[in-house]
């Protein structure tokens, strides 16, 4: 701001008065302007009053308007414009003050401001760092008053550009809808601008234009120019996007815009009279404005993203048939789905809600529609169930294809109905919008939809839709069911499933997609309208019989109120219901009936209404998980309880639901806390009565309180692993693996109180009680372990024994006591002349003792549970020394495990703990004292090998000398010949998939070949396990060799994208990577596994997880050399759609970067969950930048191609891996993404503004800057809004710096309120950059091409005719004037060829999105 030369009052008013003069005398004598402006000029100059003039401005228009007010005044105001005496912009709000309130009076006057809007309202002379800036936009501020109409308490100069540019054009649409009798002045609707009452009747002295008979013509042409005003205001480059600021930060004032934006369009008459503009012209433009960042987004993305390819619909499919696979987009879906099946990990979080965080990523970043976000999921799951399908009875000891069926029909729907009811809550927003009144409700909620078309895109894919034998059947009759909608018979579908398949028709063959539609319409996703797709059916209803529901007693006969015979239970039992009705009619039964109804019910209930009732999976095991969690009161323990007399009816529920799947689907749908504070409260009052009293059950079976109370117990202790050493807990406090970890029963309470305690406080909850069960109801206090005393207690005891940590056992203590009777029911076969296992003698082995001693353990569980340490050290200590023998030994334990089966978490604890001491001589695996694994263990060992070397993975040090003696450490041995004495078969599982995870995990951790000799011992009992048991003994190779996990990670990028040796024309896709999951064994010996699945199930058992990293990224680089390598051989050639084959081979290399990326940032997330993600983008990726070596290995520097693969690999690469972890929006932890997100900004920015040493490639560093700021604008923008105002303007200042300028806007854009007034500046100036940049380059092309000879001499001339190489900064209307699209077709084709024969990818990416983003 200048400082005049003259301080008094005289010497400061004498130029302005001179000016006057001039003034009043130009006009009366109608004097040049340009004489008058000079004379102006003087005047100024002559008091260092500098330009252009706030003060002239307002001097002028006060004088002119309206005392003086004459044609020859709006020439004066022209050239003072032009000529840059006063400010544009200021005139205009001076002038839109002043006339637009009067436009009535002086319709010509309003005319010609309108004329001066066109010229100077679109920003065209605009200039953000001119001296006087500030001082402008201050006084914009002071005359439209902004500050006080849009609430602004700290108004900046960008702000208040942005309510200028938003004031005209608003100030236009009321003017226009009152000239023609719509403006709205109701206090509801009042108007903004022309609400004052001097603005509807104005005394103002006579104007040169009177009222005539033609001002009514006048007046509706004026009101037509303010619509295209209003039209070229929309849609200008510039001030569209500065209008798009309006609507992201100031939505309060743009909704009421937009209402009277489709109030002037639905009844104007002036504006259905326009043939160049409709309504539905202007309102679609106004839409626009909404999305018009997004879009430019989107498209600069895709440009980014193929480099240099033409945007042109050909590109994809050459690209496809280049064996680009579009399934591999959808890798994270099958890599956490496969992940989710791990039986070994009870998961703390719902895989429903980890699942729709990763689909919503992945649409986000993949940009592709939902319906093919839909179809990648169902691909996915069916990948899944097809993977599975042949392990039943073969392959592994415990099927998962009860879990894989859940995980497609339950799981999955469900993702699905999450992601439509969020859409749902979105439109009833909207329809609360006053700008969607009126709006046609049809076009609202396109999701169903997309289900719809994914779901018949579906029916392509034959080969993933083949049912499992298992559930052939379930596939038949949902076929079945819809033949006969169909054939008109809708009620005959209702009794489908009691049909067997003998009754069923050869042409009624069902597949998978029968069975998710029928899922899909049981959650109201899909009506029956979906049975008349073509091709859905393929035979006549009359082929089905229709008589059964006469014969069958089924689900219909309960609901019409028939009791529950055995005959009915049976029925119902073996068949899952259908409907949420049916199950709540057995809670109710459960809940109120007599105790032979209830247990019934609870049969019912844990029957295939849990495993195969996918359709309302997610109701039963809600409403079981609410009968087995009884309010906790204060008073837990003893027969005093009210759960003692439901000891039958919940031991139904404890066995029903205790088998492998039926867990994990429990634990799939995020129950597991839930059920674990109810099976709490059983361990506390069962396990606190004495076992004197006994129920007879309907089957004949006694039922003590020890068997309700162990039945719970090791259901419980399945929930968190309990077995787990210090140092393993260590590991894992480091990583949090995506589905959580529950390593306490605090922690299982804990997170149980956190689901609990929100549940009902948002819309997203509401949406959730809405769908579950009416009669649902689960309390919602906290609960805390100090509810729980005994099992507290017992807790740090077994936390002791992990530790290693024995206390002193009181010599004829109550403890000790049952300690001593504990160990003569153990070893009641002992001579009674050898020595005692403890210092008190035991009795003579009489059954007269023996009662005695069983006498004395009648006593409650907890009691028992103590002694337990001390009755297995004592024991294994006889063993130790010869007073007991080591058959003896295992007959004991097993003894005490059948007598208390809870025993068995405390002997896998103390084992395991006994171990790691160190202290117990290895145990001889010879045959005599302990079974040998010498008929098979060199087998399991090659075996062992010949698995890893299926995946690259090559550990020589796996040969063991065969002369060496297999041995154990002592307790491993106990342990392990504790668990061969268990019986397989259905009554034992519960026991073995307790006790196997420990057994595995201290075989694992023991040296060198303990696991083998483990496997093989196995193997010898169930030899068609071998496959499963060989693969869980290869994850001990990977527990403390860090170069098998190294090869085993670059076996799944080889395989993921093609890369493998001898493979020339192996592509690489998902089934490379996951191959067939457990395949039968073969003749020959075991059968590999896909490197994905090997990689996933040993994963865990990698010591040191962090520095997998580090070998990730280290990896994902090497892979993008090898892409860069493979992809670039091959020389340029034209081929179909007359592309060159550089191109294709480029876009090709792209995309088989991102599915590398895909796989490193999957890995990341799966092996540690955000905390490994945290280090990844805090430690590891800014390491690698400052430190990288920019030498192969054969000391050549990297190819510029190479190198700016490597920077889109890392920007891929780091937004994967952080929206994996805490997803795109804030549903997730959005406050530490936060601040993961905003220290990686501040990492770049700091290094963009400083003059940081960098050592990696600088194409790479500019292109992963520039890649993961764009990744990150394009796909997830609520990231940028969490980031601190002043490191979004530091970080866009740093992107300039880099040429970014387009960039370095859109961040700003979406950057929230705080940036609005940086980011309109940025848009000014970016024109005047971008221009510049557009005529210097389109020169350079132009000039080599006429060099070459080419014919392009003409569009040179008409560049410098039209000055757009002298003078750059023209608008770019002068630019569209001078170049015809000829021209600009020819300068296109230019610089494709220039990028790829010079490869000068840097610098000119962007250069064909800025020709056609111009529109020229």
């Amino acid at each position: 701001m200048a400082v005049p030369a003259q301080t008094s009052e005289v010497d400061e008013q004498a130029p302005w008065d001179a000016i006057l003069r001039h003034t009043k005398v130009a006009v009366e004598s109608n004097t040049d302007p340009n004489v008058w402006a000079f004379q102006v000029y003087s005047a100024l100059h002559s008091s260092a009053i500098s330009l252009p003039s706030v003060e002239l401005a307002h001097r002028l228009v006060s004088h002119f308007f309206w005392d003086n007010h004459s044609p020859i005044a709006w020439k004066l105001l022209h050239t003072a414009t032009s000529l840059n005496l006063i400010p544009p912009s200021l005139l205009i709000a001076l002038l839109s003050a002043t006339v637009v309130p009067c436009r009535q009076l002086h319709p010509i006057a309003y005319r010609l401001y309108m004329e001066l809007l066109k010229q100077y309202g679109f920003m065209a002379e605009f200039k953000v760092n001119s001296p006087n800036y500030e001082k402008i936009m201050k006084s914009i501020d002071d005359v439209l008053q902004l500050s006080q109409v849009y609430s602004q308490k700290v108004c900046e100069p960008g702000v208040v550009l942005v309510g200028f540019v938003f004031s005209i054009v608003w100030q236009l649409l009321e003017a226009s809808l009152d000239d023609e009798g719509l403006l709205d002045h109701t206090s509801e609707n009042k108007p903004i601008w022309l609400h004052r009452p001097h603005d509807m009747d104005i005394d103002g002295p006579g104007s040169f234009c009177e009222k005539k008979p033609e001002q009514k013509g006048l007046l509706e042409e004026n009101t037509t120019i303010a619509i295209e005003i209003m039209t070229e205001f929309l849609q200008h480059r510039v001030t569209s996007r500065i209008l798009s600021l309006v609507h992201r930060n100031m939505s309060s004032y743009w909704e009421p815009f937009i209402h009277q934006m489709q109030r002037l369009a639905s009844n104007s008459s002036v504006l259905r009279n326009l043939k160049h503009i409709t309504a539905e012209t202007l309102l679609l433009l106004a839409e626009n404005i909404q999305g018009a960042v997004s879009r430019e987004c989107k498209t600069m993305s895709k440009l980014e993203t193929n480099l240099v390819m033409p945007a042109c619909s050909q590109i994809s499919s050459v690209a496809q048939s280049y064996g680009d696979s579009w399934s591999s987009l959808w890798l994270p879906i099958d890599l956490i789905l496969e992940d989710a099946l791990d039986g070994g990990q009870v998961a703390a979080f719902s895989a429903i809600e980890i699942i729709t965080g990763l689909v919503k990523t992945l649409h986000a970043v993949n940009g592709d529609k939902w319906h093919g976000t839909f179809l990648g999921l169902w691909v996915a799951a069916l990948r899944l169930v097809q993977r599975e399908r042949d392990s039943k009875g073969g392959p592994v000891p415990i099927p998962r294809l009860d879990t894989c069926m859940c995980m497609l029909l339950s799981i999955t729907t469900l993702v699905i109905t999450h992601i439509i009811e969020e859409e749902g809550e979105l439109i009833q927003d909207a329809e609360c919008s006053p700008t969607n009144q009126g709006k046609d409700k049809q076009t609202q909620g396109k999701l169903r939809g997309e289900l719809i078309n994914s779901l018949q895109l579906l029916g392509d894919y034959e080969s993933l839709l083949i049912p499992p034998q298992p559930v052939l059947m379930e596939a038949n009759q949902a076929a079945a069911k819809a033949i006969l909608f169909v054939s008109g018979n809708p009620d005959g579908g209702e009794h489908v499933k009691y049909l067997s398949m003998n009754d069923l028709p050869m042409e009624c063959s069902g597949n998978l997609r029968h069975l998710i539609v029928e899922a899909c319409i049981a959650k109201n996703l899909l009506d029956t309208s979906a049975y008349f797709w073509p091709g859905y059916v393929n035979a006549c209803g009359n082929k089905i019989p229709s008589s059964i529901s006469n014969h069958v007693a089924s689900w219909s006969s309960l609901m019409d109120g028939s009791q529950l015979t055995p005959a009915l239970v049976n029925v119902l039992v073996a068949t899952p219901a259908s409907s949420l009705g049916e199950i709540e009619k057995i809670y109710e039964i459960a809940l109120n009936g007599s105790d032979e109804e209830r247990i019934s019910a609870a049969t019912i209930l844990c029957g295939a209404s849990l495993v195969r009732g996918w359709n309302v999976q997610e109701h039963t095991v809600l409403l079981i998980t609410k009968l087995l969690s009884a309010p906790v009161s204060h008073n837990n323990s003893g027969t005093e309880s009210h759960l003692i007399s439901q000891a039958p009816f919940l031991n139904i529920l404890l066995l029903g639901i205790s088998s492998a799947d039926c867990v994990h689907i429990f634990s799939l749908h995020g129950l597991v806390p839930l059920l674990a504070s109810g099976l709490m409260l059983i361990c506390e009052v069962f396990g606190s009565c004495v076992p004197d009293a006994k129920w007879i059950l309907a089957t004949g079976e006694k039922l003590s309180y020890w068997e309700v109370f162990s039945n719970a117990f090791i259901l419980l202790l399945r929930f968190w692993q309990f077995d787990h050493l210090p140092v393993e807990q260590v590991r894992n406090d480091v990583t949090t693996p995506p589905f959580g970890s529950l390593f306490s029963p605090e922690c299982l309470l804990l997170v149980r109180n956190c689901k609990l305690a929100p549940l009902g406080r948002t819309e997203k909850d509401w949406q959730k009680l809405k769908r579950w069960s009416k009669v649902f109801c689960f309390p919602v206090e906290s609960v805390f372990i100090d509810s729980f005393p005994k099992l507290n207690s017992w807790h740090r005891q077994h936390q002791e024994c992990i530790a290693s940590i024995h206390s002193r056992l009181v010599s004829g203590g109550p403890v000790h006591q049952i300690v001593d009777a504990v160990l003569g029911m153990m070893f009641r076969t002992v001579n009674n002349g050898a020595e005692p296992l403890t210092p008190t003698t035991l009795e003579s082995n009489s059954s007269t003792a023996l009662d005695e001693t069983l006498m004395k353990l009648k006593v409650p569980a907890w009691d028992i549970l103590e002694a337990i340490p001390f009755v297995l050290d004592a024991a294994l200590t006889a063993c130790a020394h010869g007073r007991v023998s080591t058959r003896e030994l295992a007959t004991g334990l097993k003894d005490l495990a059948d007598f208390l089966p809870a025993s068995l978490v405390t002997i896998a604890s103390y084992f395991s703990a006994e171990v790691t001491r160190g202290i117990w001589k290895p145990a001889s695996m010879n045959g005599t004292d302990w079974p040998s694994p010498a008929a098979n263990l060199s087998l399991v060992e090659q075996q062992i090998k010949k698995m890893l070397a299926a995946t690259s993975v090559d550990v020589p040090s796996l040969a063991v000398d065969g002369n060496s003696p297999s041995t154990l450490p002592l307790p491993l041995a106990a342990f392990v010949s504790l668990t061969l004495t268990y019986r397989l078969e259905k009554a034992t599982e519960r026991f073995l998939v307790l006790i196997a995870p420990a057994m595995s995990a201290l075989a694992s951790g023991c040296p060198w070949p303990c696991m083998p000799i483990v496997t093989s011992l196995w193997t010898q009992k169930v030899k068609r396990w071998t496959n499963y048991f060989v693969l869980c003994a290869s994850g001990t190779v990977f527990h403390n060799n860090r170069d098998a996990a190294v090869q085993l990670l670059k076996s799944c990028f080889t395989s993921i994208l093609g890369l493998a040796p001898g493979c020339i024309y192996n592509n690489g896709d998902v089934n490379a990577l996951l191959g067939h999951g457990f395949v039968s064994q073969i003749s020959d010996g075991v059968s590999p596994v896909a490197p994905g699945i090997l990689y996933l199930r040993v994963h865990r058992s990698i010591g040191d997880i962090m520095f997998l990293i580090e070998e990730i990224v280290s990896i994902l680089m090497l892979s993008v050399r090898d892409i860069a390598s493979s992809d670039s051989t091959k020389k340029a050639k034209k081929i179909k759609f007359g592309i060159k084959h550089g191109q294709v081979s480029l876009a090709r290399s792209m995309a088989r970067v991102k599915h590398a990326a895909l796989l490193g940032a999957s890995l990341v997330w799966i092996s540690g969950g955000p905390k490994m993600v945290q280090y990844l983008l805090r430690e590891t990726l800014p390491s690698w930048l400052l430190s990288a070596n920019m030498l192969e290995k054969d000391d050549r520097e990297p190819g510029v191609m190479v190198s700016v693969l490597r920077g889109y690999a890392l920007a891929f690469f780091a937004i994967f891996s952080i929206a994996f972890a805490w997803g795109i929006d804030h549903s997730t932890s959005p406050n530490r993404r936060a601040m993961v997100v905003g220290l990686h900004l501040e990492f770049l920015a700091s290094t963009l503004n400083s003059n940081t040493s960098l050592h990696c490639h600088f194409a790479t560093w500019r292109v992963y800057i520039s890649g993961f700021v764009s990744l990150m604008v394009g796909c997830t923008p609520a990231w940028v809004q969490d980031v601190d105002v002043d490191l979004l303007k530091k970080l866009s200042i740093g992107l300039r710096q880099l040429n970014q300028h387009d960039l370095a806007v859109r961040l700003l854009e979406i950057g929230g309120l705080g940036v609005m007034g940086a980011a309109a500046e940025m848009i000014i100036e970016s024109k005047h950059i971008l221009l510049e940049r557009l005529g210097r380059d389109l020169y350079r092309i132009c000039q080599i091409e006429r060099k070459q000879g080419l014919p392009c001499d003409g569009f040179i001339v008409r560049c410098k005719r039209q000055k757009t190489i002298e003078s750059p900064k023209e608008s770019d209307d002068n630019i569209r004037e001078g170049m015809d699209c000829v021209g600009i077709r020819e300068a296109c084709d230019s610089f494709r060829t220039i990028c790829i024969e010079f490869r000068t990818i840097l610098g000119y990416a962007g250069l064909i999105y800025r020709i056609s983003y111009l529109k020229i």
